[in-house]
């Protein structure tokens, strides 16, 4: 098994939170799993919390496609690591990220965070 790409080092500066990797709502990215679209509530570079019921158990591991802003779309795997049954919210760890698929990401946030071009 290939080791992961990322390193530990933590991206989120507020003590009180325990993730390794700072969420962010936007830009919107949106996943499809089994031929069915869902929205995100948010992610970060170490995986995503989708607003939707799927039968899954947790430790389960999905295939699927990530579409990025601008209809950027690239092939991912994450793991179930929870289920809010009260929710019906999952939360995802991606197994194995490219450089590729991070460095997409990256520039999306980025893009995000410049705004708008002024003319």
């Amino acid at each position: 098994m290939a080791q992961p790409l990322m390193r530990t080092t933590r991206t989120n500066f507020d003590r009180r939170e325990a993730r390794r990797d700072r969420r962010y709502a936007l830009p919107s990215l949106v996943v499809k799993l089994d031929g069915q679209e869902y929205d995100l509530d948010n992610w970060s570079l170490g995986g995503f919390h989708l607003p939707g019921k799927l039968p899954l158990k947790v430790g389960a591991v999905v295939n699927g496609i990530l579409r990025i802003a601008r209809g950027d779309s690239v092939e991912f795997s994450a793991r179930l690591v929870r289920k809010d049954e009260a929710t019906d919210a999952l939360a995802f760890q991606f197994s194995d990220l490219s450089h590729e698929v991070v460095s997409r990401l990256d520039r999306a946030l980025a893009r995000r965070m410049a705004g708008p071009k002024r003319g």
